[in-house]
Formats: C-alpha cells, sequence, structure tokens
C-alpha cells in the first residue's frame, strides 16, 4: 500500500477519529487506524474502541498500490504533526514495514494486517431521521453534565433521546440533577413512508465525540440512523456510530417537582459569578473531612451565597424578585454551577418548596421553541461539618 496525501487533508480527517481509539485493550488492533483504499480511488480510515467508532473517507493525491493496513494511532497521528511539508507519502510493504515520509524527513514503524481489524457492526439502517446539527449539539449541551459516570442504573449513564415530528426532547440525571431540553424543530424521517417516533439512549462516553461530529454551522445538516444496538450518524464522508444503552429510562416525569411555592428570580449572569466565588470556599478539602456546601437564603428582595470552611468564608447578596416564603437551603456548589452555566436567558427562575426538597431551574419568559429544565436535590446542611 503507497499513497500520497496532503498534510492538513489527513490530519482534519484523522483528528476526529482519534477520540474513538482504545487505548486501554489488550486487542493491540483496535489501538490503531485503519487505512485502505477504495475502488473510487479514496482512502478510508477507521477506528473503533468496541463501543464507539469513526469511518471517514477522503481524497488522496495519488495511490500506487492499494492495500488494507493498520497503523499505532497515537504514533502515526504524532508523526503526521510533526513532518515538514504538506505533503505525505505513506508507504508499507508486504512485510508490514511502514514509511512516512515528507520532504527530507521520514519515519520507520511497523504495521499490522488490515484483517486483524475487529469488524465493525453493521452501519446500515432504514430507521432515523434528518436534523441541523447545530441544534443537536446545542441540546447535547444543555444536558451533558447530569450523565452519571458510574451508576447501577445503566440507563442512567446515557442521555436519553425522543425524536418525534416537529420536535425532539433529551434527558439526563445521575441521581442528584435531572436537566431536560426540548426544541422544536425541523425533523424529517429518512423514509418518506416511515413515522417519526424514536426513543433510545446514547452512553455518556460516546456523547462529546458526538458533539465533535456535530460542531458545524446552523445550516449542516445530518443523518442520524438507528439499528438494533447501534446509534450511526452521517455527515458527509464521516460516519461516527456508537452503542446504544439497551434499556427503558426512568419515569422522570413523575419525580419532577409539582408543588413548589417559593420563587426567585435573580440575574443568571450575576448569580453564577457569585457560585464561582462560592465554590472556591465549597470545594476546598480539608483534612479529615470532606468537601463544605453552598447555601442559599431567600428572604425579602434579596438572594444571600454563604460558604464556609475552616480556612475561610464567602458572603455574597444580590438582588432578586421574591416570592413566597424564606427559606435557607444547602447545595453541592458545582451542581448548581454545572447547571446555571448552561441555562440561557438574561434572568432565570429558581423554583423551591422546602431545605429538603429539589430546587428547579427554569427560564423567566418561556419560548414557543426552545425550552430548558433543571433540577437538583440539596444537601441535608445539619449533617455537614
Amino acid at each position: 500500500m503507497k499513497f500520497t496525501v496532503q498534510k492538513s487533508t489527513f490530519l482534519s480527517k484523522l483528528t476526529p477519529a482519534m477520540g474513538t481509539v482504545s487505548n486501554k485493550n489488550t486487542i493491540t488492533s483496535i489501538e490503531g487506524v485503519l487505512l485502505e483504499t477504495l475502488e473510487d480511488g479514496n482512502i478510508r480510515i477507521s477506528t473503533y474502541d468496541m463501543n464507539k467508532g469513526t469511518r471517514i473517507v477522503f481524497e488522496p493525491i495519488s495511490i500506487e498500490r492499494e492495500g488494507k493496513f493498520i497503523i499505532n494511532a497515537a504514533r502515526l497521528y504524532q508523526t503526521v504533526r510533526v513532518m515538514p511539508e504538506d505533503e505525505i507519502t505513506i508507504d508499507i510493504n508486504d512485510k508490514l514495514g511502514c514509511t512516512i515520509s515528507s520532504g527530507k524527513a521520514s519515519f520507520s514503524m511497523y504495521a499490522m494486517r488490515g484483517e486483524d481489524f475487529p469488524t465493525l457492526p453493521d452501519l446500515i439502517s432504514d430507521r432515523g431521521f434528518e436534523i441541523s446539527s447545530e441544534l443537536l449539539r446545542k441540546m447535547i449541551s444543555k444536558v451533558a453534565h447530569s450523565v452519571a459516570e458510574q451508576d447501577n442504573r445503566q440507563m442512567l449513564c446515557g442521555a436519553f433521546f425522543k425524536v418525534l415530528a416537529g420536535k425532539i426532547e433529551v434527558v439526563s440525571c445521575d441521581s442528584y440533577t435531572l436537566s431536560r431540553c426540548v426544541m422544536k424543530c425541523d425533523v424529517k424521517s429518512v423514509r418518506d413512508d416511515a413515522p417519526l417516533g424514536y426513543s433510545f439512549i446514547i452512553p455518556g462516553h460516546a456523547l462529546g465525540e458526538l458533539s465533535k461530529h456535530l460542531a458545524d454551522g446552523e445550516d449542516a445538516k445530518v443523518s442520524f440512523y438507528l439499528s438494533r444496538k447501534h446509534a450511526i450518524i452521517r455527515k458527509e464522508n464521516t460516519v461516527f456510530f456508537t452503542r446504544t444503552i439497551d434499556s427503558e429510562y426512568i419515569d422522570y416525569e413523575r419525580i419532577i417537582p409539582r408543588e413548589n411555592d417559593i420563587f426567585v428570580t435573580v440575574d443568571r449572569e450575576r448569580f453564577l459569578d457569585g457560585l464561582e466565588r462560592a465554590n472556591i470556599i465549597a470545594e476546598e478539602k480539608i483534612k479529615g473531612s470532606g468537601k463544605s456546601y453552598v447555601k442559599l437564603s431567600a428572604s425579602e428582595q434579596y438572594l444571600l451565597i454563604t460558604s464556609s470552611s475552616v480556612n475561610g468564608n464567602v458572603f455574597d447578596e444580590m438582588d432578586c424578585v421574591h416570592e413566597g416564603g424564606d427559606i435557607e437551603i444547602g447545595f453541592n456548589c458545582r451542581y448548581l454551577i454545572n447547571s446555571v452555566s448552561v441555562a440561557e436567558g438574561e434572568n432565570i427562575k429558581l423554583s423551591f418548596k422546602s431545605p429538603t426538597q429539589a430546587i428547579t431551574i427554569e427560564p423567566v419568559e418561556e419560548d414557543d421553541e426552545f425550552s430548558y429544565f433543571y433540577m437538583i436535590l440539596p444537601v441535608r446542611m445539619s449533617e455537614q461539618k
């Protein structure tokens, strides 16, 4: 196998594929990039960590010998990045010797036979939809922080998607916070005779990589296909796929508070600044004790943020619009920051019931096209040290 390619072109295709390379596996082949020539004169690169993968097709300058080989991904990426010229030649012989050259510089390394690469899942399905790349990326960014990293309930380790005609909803929950985003948008079925009505769970470890493949302009569209065990996202000459979580999602509507009767409307940026200051104290780890909490106190038309540790304390008072009774309630400060930072609008509305019940964060003004909702459980301040 021997081909020549522009360095800039090769790096632009190799970089997104690096996110689906395994680096913690005993299977050597999946630590590599599969390079193969195609009948139409293009080159295809594939990476696959046994859970998610990427396939990208690009046009080289020339192909002298066809073939199919695996090169260690990290070594290939590092080598291509430092090549001096913008034209690179990759030459792999029958004895698996690989030479990467550019100008007067060359690197030698070993390759593996392409047949050793694991079999990729079936990437063809007639079930799916088309949606704006930018809108889907935005929705993922609104809920990604509430995906559980570890939980016995597997479904909480992913984001739940519900796709209907003209609307998509994304939900995540990690047992302490819940995030929901609903967008009314142009969603089209990939088949004219197939009605829209899909629900699936994308694992949290795949959401970041999926977002990278969606970071385009508002006019860009992606095709989202669903097979029995995988979600497959196609954008031009790039295919990203990931295993889905085969489980029913929690009944999140049942756990959303409906009877909160204390409301605080506050400037979002001002509130976020106060939380960031409080977090300096709240996240201090004192020897022999855990992290502290941040306390919110609402009375009259003021919202007070405080946090204390043996090394210091913080006090921050801001104006707000307060309806209902007074309240003092404690939280993990990071949970509040994560939700407030991805909320939108100049002002946000906080809803409370009691110091032991969850609060909600919502926009003050309703939007017919886009809405978000965050729920956060408090901590019991009496149990803190």
